[in-house]
């Protein structure tokens, strides 16, 4: 059977899997050419978060450094953005299975598990479901990922940390809005100590920036 599209994203009926089909066009190696990059991937549930992040941090760079749009890329951004381009024809091999996990109907228990994770240069958050079934057998599949560009400046680790403990709990709010089955419970990882200390904080009054993202947490979760 011939693939299903939609937009970016191609559905194998044959195998049941999704796969990616980039443009094959080639950009100019300028600012216009590298937002085009960018912008044409299209991946919704967060497949290629680690590949698409590392673009859009070198069109961070890149603005930082010129507003014209056809301007030539610099000697040393033109060989990181061809070094990064050329990886995204690997893309095209992947296959990933359409089905989070199997016999899904046969399961006893299903967990969500929703790791954050930041940096100075992005953070990130990623939600797994889990599912045991009556001998024991565990499942665990991928359900969505997202990472976004961190500030430039102005922001410390521990508010980044913070920053994606909040995303962290959007995503998985998102995915228990539409998954359509009953979820036992959502567990929630960081390694941020900082962060676990803001979140299980009952007596200290915390900066506008910080209490604002701790009600969001905790507004959807619990400390424990």
């Amino acid at each position: 059977m011939p693939l299903q599209r939609s937009l970016g994203l191609s559905w194998d009926v044959n195998n049941d899997t999704f796969l990616f089909q980039l443009s094959k066009d080639n950009k100019p190696a300028t600012r216009r050419g590298l937002l085009s990059t960018v912008n044409g991937i299209y991946d919704p549930l967060g497949f290629l978060a680690p590949v698409t992040i590392y673009g859009k941090l070198l069109l961070r760079q890149l603005i930082a450094q010129t507003r014209d749009l056809n301007e030539s890329l610099s000697e040393e951004l033109t060989s990181l953005w061809n070094s990064w381009k050329n990886t995204l024809d690997a893309l095209e091999a992947l296959r990933i299975p359409r089905t989070h996990v199997t016999n899904l109907s046969k399961a006893v228990t299903k967990k969500l598990h929703v790791y954050s994770d930041a940096s100075e240069k992005a953070i990130a958050a990623v939600v797994y479901l889990r599912t045991t079934d009556s001998d024991g057998q565990c499942k665990v599949g991928f359900m969505l990922g997202k990472a976004k560009v961190a500030p430039i400046s102005g922001h410390t680790i521990p508010r980044l940390e913070l920053c994606a403990s909040v995303l962290a709990v959007e995503i998985a709010q998102c995915v228990l809005n539409h998954l359509g089955i009953q979820i036992d419970s959502v567990k929630y990882y960081t390694d941020g100590k900082v962060v676990l200390g803001y979140i299980c904080n009952e007596s200290r009054r915390f900066y506008i920036y910080v209490a604002n993202r701790v009600d969001r947490i905790r507004k959807f979760t619990t400390p424990s």
